[in-house]
């Protein structure tokens, strides 16, 4: 495994750059908490595309949970909207309304990409402490700074994957998203985790460092690791058909264990095996 490093780098490098620029490629759709903006949920019975054709000369977005629909927009002529659906059920009333202006959604912005940051960070100098060792061969704050440099792989790639869904099907990027990078980070950490243990643990009792005790390490956790994620992905699976309004969230989820899978088996082993050069000689 060590020794296809070379191309595991070329992939995370290649997922970290799409993730970095596809923001601004595919045009992010950003949710009203992030961008501002008005939402209400109307009570109705119609199909959704049947709202949609009579909606289809508003600029919003429209979602459809099982009794209502929920729409989305900058600007929002409510009882104009009510009307229209009114026309065709007559039974239909507004249940929910909320509003986030412009400068409220900015701050919130702010703190949200503070907090992804501060959270891998923190993750990192957590690892560092449980990893040091007087008298280890690997410093702890070199497992620290691997760990960053993988959750930072983990949430861009996972960013990246998002921001095709978002394309394709209109996804918008808003708090819950932020929520699931940060759920991605804890779960592919501790697949990290288990990993760097198996090399200390090895590493103890060969008491050198060498290119076959990291190989040994990978094999002798990758099947777990797989299992774990596999069990995890399949649990999720299902809801994403059973609720629609929850699917962005679910699949970024899927898709950034799936990625965070890889760099913990992948990227995380074979960056820790490169950091280590000066301490081999």
């Amino acid at each position: 495994m060590i020794k296809y490093r070379i191309y595991f780098y070329i992939l995370s490098i290649i997922l970290v750059i799409w993730g970095a620029l596809s923001i601004n490629v595919l045009n992010l759709n950003l949710g009203i908490d992030l961008k501002g903006g008005e939402l209400f949920e109307i009570k109705t019975n119609l199909s959704l595309d049947k709202i949609k054709e009579l909606l289809k000369e508003y600029k919003i977005k429209i979602q459809k949970t099982e009794n209502s629909v929920i729409i989305k927009g900058s600007r929002l002529n409510e009882n104009e909207i009510l009307n229209k659906i009114k026309s065709q059920d007559p039974n239909a009333q507004i249940i929910r309304k909320e509003e986030i202006s412009s400068t409220l959604s900015g701050e919130l912005s702010k703190k949200a990409l503070l907090t992804i940051v501060l959270v891998l960070l923190g993750i990192g100098a957590y690892i560092s402490i449980v990893f040091w060792q007087a008298k280890g061969l690997i410093p702890g704050y070199i497992f620290g700074l691997v760990v960053i440099l993988t959750l930072f792989n983990d949430v861009i790639g996972s960013l990246g994957v998002f921001s095709i869904l978002s394309h394709f099907y209109g996804y918008d990027f808003d708090i819950s998203i932020i929520i699931a990078f940060l759920v991605i980070a804890g779960f592919s950490v501790h697949d990290t985790i288990v990993v760097f243990d198996r090399i200390r643990e090895n590493l103890r009792k060969e008491g050198k460092i060498s290119e076959e005790i990291f190989n040994k390490s990978i094999q002798e956790t990758i099947a777990r690791s797989i299992n774990t994620s596999l069990t995890a992905v399949l649990s999720i699976l299902p809801l994403v058909f059973l609720i629609e309004i929850l699917r962005p969230f679910l699949l970024t989820l899927i898709f950034g264990i799936i990625i965070g899978t890889y760099s913990s088996i992948c990227l995380a082993t074979p960056l820790l095996y490169d950091l280590l050069y000066d301490i081999k000689k």
